[in-house]
């Protein structure tokens, strides 16, 4: 038998390369010997000394409300919840367009991970939780990280990226990990980037392009 490689993935629920990151390494799980990891960061703190418009504090306010929530169904369930509930939430948010931090909009997402929905109730309400992901946060950003997504493979130093524009699914996902993965523990290897040329292939920037067209 084939030993799993450990790969944790760092992510912000509202940033959406994030999120397209995170489904191509759902997709990998399935394709190679892969088990992935989600743990947060949050860009507020990366932003804190900058002035972010209405916009963008009401991005990080969204954050927020949902992270906590994250945080405490990996109290109630471990990681696995709180990969659950993320994932219930990104398809509420990137794909239909749902508020990510409406309350009955967390309330489906932590039930259909098979959490109690009074979970929302509790992450509101202990300062504990915000501690937790401030923690989890400062520990990632001493490392290094600076952005999201970002991953850390076995003691490699984190990498921001790959960011990604659509999903990949199948073979394509597996050949894609097997290239990003030796970059991650190649030693002398620094960064690529190249021009973005297009948002992100997510459900609700196609429905506000439909909408403007």
């Amino acid at each position: 038998m084939t030993n799993s490689t450990d790969l944790t993935l760092h992510i912000d629920p509202a940033c959406p390369w994030a999120w397209l990151t995170s489904r191509w390494l759902v997709e990998v799980e399935k394709v190679r010997p892969v088990r992935v990891t989600t743990r947060l960061f949050i860009l507020a703190e990366i932003n804190r000394d900058s002035e972010p418009d209405e916009r963008h504090l009401r991005f990080h306010r969204a954050s927020e409300t949902a992270m906590r929530v994250m945080v405490a169904a990996r109290r109630a369930g471990g990681d696995a919840a709180l990969a659950g509930v993320y994932t219930e939430l990104g398809e509420a948010h990137y794909e239909r367009g749902e508020p990510l931090d409406d309350d009955a909009v967390l309330r489906q997402a932590v039930g259909a991970a098979g959490l109690d929905p009074a979970l929302v109730d509790a992450a509101a309400a202990d300062p504990s939780i915000k501690e937790e992901m401030l923690a989890e946060h400062r520990a990632i950003a001493a490392r290094g990280a600076f952005g999201v997504p970002t991953l850390v493979l076995g003691d490699a130093p984190p990498t921001f990226g790959p960011c990604i524009d659509a999903r990949i699914t199948g073979e394509a996902a597996g050949e894609l990990w097997d290239r990003v993965s030796w970059l991650l523990t190649t030693e002398h290897f620094y960064e690529l980037k190249r021009e973005r040329t297009q948002r992100p292939g997510l459900g609700r920037f196609q429905a506000k392009a439909g909408a403007t067209a």
